[in-house]
Formats: structure tokens, C-alpha cells, sequence
């Protein structure tokens, strides 16, 4: 029997999303990208954008935890202390942990996207990607080997060592390789251009 899809899988399945899963993908991954939420934007909905649980951000936990009694207050503390410590702790198991969430989960987000979801839909993105991978699906391994280009170009723009007009050279360079049927630097030109530039930027860290 096969096994039942889950809500990322389920939305990656229909072909009109497919470019808002991408769009995830490079939003949460790699998954240093995501970060819990402090504070939801004026107007966003408090649902994962996936699979719409309910999802609390930072502040309100924090006003939960506030408005409950003492000994709530004195259980999260030692709680927060076990943690510190190293020590392995369930904190759905624990009284105060019921009552500061009320049934929601934390709200994470990613990097330039108004998107929010939930730690459970991050780690099936994940699991997705890692998957289309070794299944080789074509457009998983074309979004993954366009967000490796990027990161690389980014590297480039983001240099404190690089001038305005060198930083707007690497942008049309870019622009060729993403245009190019084989997205490489196949470019002789082009490729001396980067690999000067990676020198400077090398020789000035040094400096």
C-alpha cells in the first residue's frame, strides 16, 4: 500500500504550485534559513502556509507564559535551566507547555518570503528535496543547482572587496550563465574576469 503523502508532497504534486514550492525551497533551504518568528507582520495569517496549523510567534508565547500563575513561571525556569544544561527535555510533557501554546506550534520563516510554517513542513521540505535528488527529478536538481550558482555569484556581490563596477560586471555575468542552455561559464572571457576578481578578493582578506 502505498504510504500516504504528506501536506508538502500534496502541494508539490499539483503543477500550479510547483513554482510556489520552489519558491520555498529557496526561501528555508539550506536550513539555516529558517528562523522562528519574534513578531507576525501586520495582517499575516497566524496558519503554516503549507499545511495550516495554527502557529504562535515568540511574543506570544512570552504573553502566554506572563499572564499564567507563579508556578507555571517557576517550572518554565527550571526547565530552561535543564536545557542549558545540556540535559534532554520533552517540553510537551510539562503543565506550563499546555497552557503557553494552546494547542499551536512555533512559526518559522525564511529568507525573502512573507511566508510562515511550521518546523514539521520545513523537515519535509527538506526530505523532499533530499529525495528528488536521489530520484533525480529534473526540477528539483535545476532548482537546487540554481541556488548553488547563486550562492556563488552572491559571494561576489556581497564583497566588501569589490567595487560598483566590478560587482555590476559579476551581474551580467550571471545574467549570460542563467541565459546559457548548459548554466556554466563557458565563456573564456567571462571565466578569467571571475577568477581575477576571486584573487583580488582573496589577496585583500590577507591584507
Amino acid at each position: 500500500m502505498p504510504e500516504e503523502q504528506n501536506a508538502v508532497q500534496k502541494l508539490y504534486a499539483e503543477p500550479k504550485a510547483k513554482g510556489f514550492v520552489n519558491h520555498l525551497i529557496s526561501a528555508y533551504l539550506p536550513i539555516h534559513k529558517a528562523n522562528k518568528v519574534w513578531n507576525f507582520k501586520p495582517g499575516q495569517k497566524h496558519k503554516c502556509n503549507v499545511c495550516s496549523r495554527s502557529l504562535m510567534d515568540i511574543q506570544e508565547a512570552f504573553n502566554n507564559l506572563v499572564k499564567n500563575d507563579e508556578s507555571l513561571r517557576k517550572e518554565f525556569h527550571e526547565v530552561l535551566v535543564k536545557q542549558i544544561e545540556g540535559e534532554a527535555v520533552k517540553l510537551e510533557e510539562h503543565p506550563f507547555y499546555k497552557y503557553v501554546t494552546k494547542g499551536k506550534v512555533q512559526a518559522f520563516t525564511g529568507e525573502k518570503t512573507d511566508t510562515v510554517l511550521c518546523s514539521g513542513c520545513i523537515q519535509d521540505l527538506l526530505d523532499m528535496v533530499q529525495t528528488g535528488l536521489l530520484t533525480n527529478d529534473k526540477n528539483i536538481a535545476w532548482k537546487v543547482n540554481k541556488m548553488q550558482r547563486g550562492q556563488v555569484f552572491d559571494k561576489f556581490k556581497d564583497s566588501k572587496n569589490l567595487n560598483p563596477d566590478e560587482k555590476k560586471t559579476v551581474e551580467d555575468i550571471e545574467k549570460r550563465v542563467e541565459r546559457s542552455q548548459k548554466k556554466a561559464v563557458t565563456s573564456l572571457g567571462d571565466f578569467q574576469v571571475l577568477q581575477d576578481l576571486k584573487a583580488k578578493m582573496e589577496q585583500n582578506d590577507k591584507d
